[in-house]
């Protein structure tokens, strides 16, 4: 079944990021609280590294626990941001439903989900390791993953190929679309780093305040960000399955 959205029809980019932006709007409140919990649960290795009295600043850590954790925290990453997409798109069809519900969906389609994630990433990485383009090409193809695997009900092996036939046609247009996502992002990142720098000189220095104030912002700031690209991802789903039907 395809995913039913706000953008029925293959339009301009503007167009789509019109859609997802409205989306987004009117489901944020109620999907922060999974996104934010998203955000937590990709962050425990880094946290479990620091704790350890390593820090990250001398390139990617090497302990086998580490990496053990980070696939661990991929995984309910992946299956919390899934719950997020379900509660949007409930929202999107007017029968908005919690977060309980939410989850006991996402895990019915989790093994599939992470299946399909491990094999988009190992066509990524021969993509890259061939030409790069190849793997440029497979990335903004994938941004429409996740909503294949919950709503189209496919192996992993023919979610990948479904991404690859709904993208190609629009392939120019995708790539806009994430390319001017990016740059918002990055504008925001921008301003909360000038507020960053304006409450460290407020609070005097970079001491305990600051510190907690810096955390709590990073992870509000990433799980505002996920709501967005599942949005995003969902519209132009939708818009996309709806043109090639």
């Amino acid at each position: 079944m395809n995913s039913p959205g706000p953008q029925q029809r293959a339009a301009n980019v503007s167009e789509w990021l019109e859609a997802a932006t409205q989306l987004f709007r009117v489901t944020l409140l109620k999907c922060l609280p999974l996104a934010t919990v998203a955000v937590l649960f990709s962050d425990v290795p880094n946290l479990y590294w620091i704790a350890s009295g390593h820090d990250l600043t001398h390139g990617l850590p090497s302990g086998p626990i580490y990496w053990i954790l980070s696939m661990i925290a991929t995984g309910f990453t992946l299956y919390i941001g899934s719950a997020v997409m379900l509660q949007q798109r409930s929202v999107a069809l007017g029968v908005s439903f919690g977060a309980v519900t939410a989850l006991a969906t996402a895990a019915r389609r989790l093994p599939v989900l992470l299946l399909s994630w491990l094999l988009a990433w190992l066509s990524l990485l021969v993509g890259v390791l061939l030409l790069v383009l190849p793997g440029v090409f497979l990335m903004v193809c994938y941004l429409v993953l996740v909503p294949v695997v919950l709503f189209e009900r496919q192996s992993p092996h023919m979610a990948l190929v479904r991404c690859v036939l709904l993208v190609r046609p629009h392939w120019w247009k995708m790539f806009a679309a994430l390319v001017i996502a990016l740059l918002v992002a990055l504008v925001g990142m921008i301003a909360l780093a000038a507020i960053l720098d304006i409450l460290a000189t407020l609070l005097a220095g970079e001491g305990p305040a600051f510190q907690a104030i810096m955390a709590a912002g990073s992870v509000v700031i990433a799980a505002v960000a996920l709501a967005f690209l599942s949005a995003l991802a969902l519209t132009l789903h939708s818009a996309l399955a709806s043109s090639s039907a």
